[in-house]
């Protein structure tokens, strides 16, 4: 009988044991948990408008060997030189890289100034709406002028089409056809002569870009002024 009452004591403090680890795995786990959303923090207006400006200094230049744009006497540019596609291609990725960050910036914009609609003043309201239409205009003024010449350059239209098959025999006699596929561009005169369009096009293109990031950033201070006003305008009717 002892001995039966011992295997059941020792049985139970190794439960006991078990489940105090599985209480303190959980409550680690659960930490981790913690943690992790700790480490998330919302964007500010002030923070966008910082990450935007630091774009700007961001923005590829233009190369002066090699683009195909040379400076004349009297200040004018020309084509006359040759163009070194990979250099042209390598100028528009980096740019659609920053057209990338700041349209991911703009999309914070939302979040960073959520209010329930009735804590909203209506001049709130109408300063949130014209910030919003610079912003979007920004990104259309962008998006039609800019973007699709870099995609011209970075994603040009390609077939897919047989390069060749291979035919192999069974030992019944028979035969297996094996096409293999390869991306060939539709129109190559069409890509070089986008190529040519980027370089001839880039200082302008490199000003709309800029124009609008700059427009941005006077957008999003313009709203932070207007708002420090709406408020003390308010404060100024409280009894």
């Amino acid at each position: 009988m002892s001995t039966s009452s011992n295997g059941t004591s020792d049985a139970s403090k190794k439960r006991k044991a078990r489940g105090s680890e599985s209480s303190d795995g959980k409550k680690t786990k659960t930490n981790g948990d913690s943690d992790d959303l700790t480490d998330f923090s919302m964007l500010t207006l002030e923070d966008i408008q910082s990450k935007i400006e630091s774009l700007c200094d961001r923005v590829p230049s233009i190369p002066e060997c090699n683009f195909g744009v040379t400076k004349e006497n009297n200040g004018n540019t020309s084509l006359d030189s040759p163009i070194d596609e990979s250099l042209t291609k390598e100028w528009a990725a980096q740019l659609q890289a920053i057209l990338e960050e700041f349209n991911l910036c703009l999309s914070c914009v939302a979040t960073a100034t959520y209010k329930w609609g009735t804590d909203r003043s209506g001049a709130a309201d109408q300063n949130l709406s014209l910030l919003s239409g610079e912003m979007a205009a920004s990104q259309d003024q962008i998006s039609s002028t800019v973007t699709p010449r870099l995609t011209n350059v970075l994603a040009p239209v390609v077939d897919l089409v047989i390069e060749k098959t291979v035919t192999t025999k069974n030992q019944d006699g028979s035969e297996v056809k094996e096409n293999q596929f390869t991306r060939m561009l539709v129109d190559p005169d069409f890509l070089s002569l986008c190529h040519r369009i980027l370089a001839r096009n880039a200082p302008m293109l490199r000003q709309v870009v800029l124009s609008n990031f700059h427009k941005t950033v006077n957008a999003i201070q313009d709203y932070l002024k207007a708002q420090t006003n709406d408020t003390q305008h308010s404060r100024g009717f409280t009894y």
